[in-house]
């Protein structure tokens, strides 16, 4: 760490953006607030004003300052490779909300122009700077299990979102978490299979993974749980097996029951993660190691989600390879 934090501009101010923007403003230890940015001026006023910080509807503004090191792109999914590449041409760091965008080819070109251009990416993944979730990584790589057996993921939100159209199925919006999670833990994929609720339960969809080095991977997603936010985990190995739930619970234990209060969205669950996650970005931006999800990795988990919509929609199995195109 140098002496002074990285300046961060904040790209779009809907629920992640906000997050990002109030974190950076008095949470983060290695970066600051250093403006906001939206494309309805009443917004980016509001959330500006609100920290104190300069304001504006054009990226222009803080492509063009050299006082700015990097950018926080959580603008809507559709126009986030365009956001990057041009970060990336502005000489800026990035730091990209999940996912890189809906196209994987755009996806790798904007990998492609932060490598060419010599700027970190990091994607915000935020479960690798989960403590839950380092923990399970951790005991896996220390052996403690043995061999890894099964995967399993249960990834639930309480309601959806209003925009869901500009989000992305069930399988890029919410199951691309588990999916990278999943490429983090369990390593490359060979095949996969996925099923998209129906009816009621049409904001649901369950994926079935093959590792390339045998085990099986199991993820669940949801936008309507109704009872609370959920990013629970299993992984079986060949001596043990851990298991995450909720990292934050306090179980109470009364007359032959167990209760413990829920997390209603997933700011509240990864609050800690989020934080982290820009702290480490902050320290990339002035030059430290980068870490957590790079750019290959956002690309990798963004294709499988695809590919999970693809298999949803053909009701087969697809190999990992297999084209993204529709014959």
């Amino acid at each position: 760490m140098t002496g002074r934090r990285a300046a961060l501009v904040v790209v779009g101010l809907g629920r992640i953006g906000r997050l990002h923007a109030d974190n950076l403003a008095g949470a983060v230890r290695s970066a600051e607030l250093a403006g906001v940015v939206d494309a309805v001026a009443a917004v980016a006023r509001s959330v500006g004003e609100r920290h104190g910080v300069p304001w504006t509807t054009s990226l222009e503004r803080p492509l063009g300052d050299p006082n700015v090191d990097a950018i926080v792109v959580a603008a809507p999914t559709g126009l986030h490779a365009e956001l990057v590449e041009r970060a990336a041409a502005a000489g800026k760091h990035v730091l990209c909300e999940k996912p890189l965008g809906f196209d994987v080819e755009a996806g790798r070109r904007a990998v492609a122009a932060c490598r060419e251009a010599g700027v970190a990416l990091q994607v915000g993944f935020q479960r690798r700077f989960d403590p839950g979730w380092r923990a399970l990584k951790d005991a896996l790589a220390a052996g403690q299990l043995g061999e890894l057996q099964v995967l399993r993921c249960s990834h639930r939100d309480v309601r959806e979102p209003q925009a869901t159209g500009a989000l992305g199925d069930v399988f890029v919006d919410v199951g691309v978490h588990d999916l990278d999670a999943a490429l983090w833990l369990g390593g490359e994929v060979s095949e996969l299979f996925a099923v998209a609720g129906a009816g009621p339960a049409e904001a649901a969809g369950s994926i079935v993974l093959r590792f390339e080095s045998g085990p099986l991977g199991l993820i669940d997603v949801g936008r309507r749980a109704a009872y609370g936010f959920e990013c629970s985990a299993e992984l079986v190995g060949t001596r043990a097996t851990v298991r995450l739930g909720d990292a934050t619970r306090v179980e109470l234990l009364n007359e032959g029951r167990s209760s413990f209060p829920l997390a209603r969205s997933h700011a509240e669950r990864h609050a800690e993660a989020y934080v982290a996650e820009l702290d480490q970005f902050g320290e990339t931006a002035l030059g430290g190691p980068a870490a957590g999800a790079g750019g290959d990795d956002a690309v990798a988990a963004l294709r499988l989600a695809q590919l999970a919509s693809r298999s949803a929609a053909a009701g087969e199995p697809l190999a990992a390879g297999a084209p993204l195109a529709v014959a």
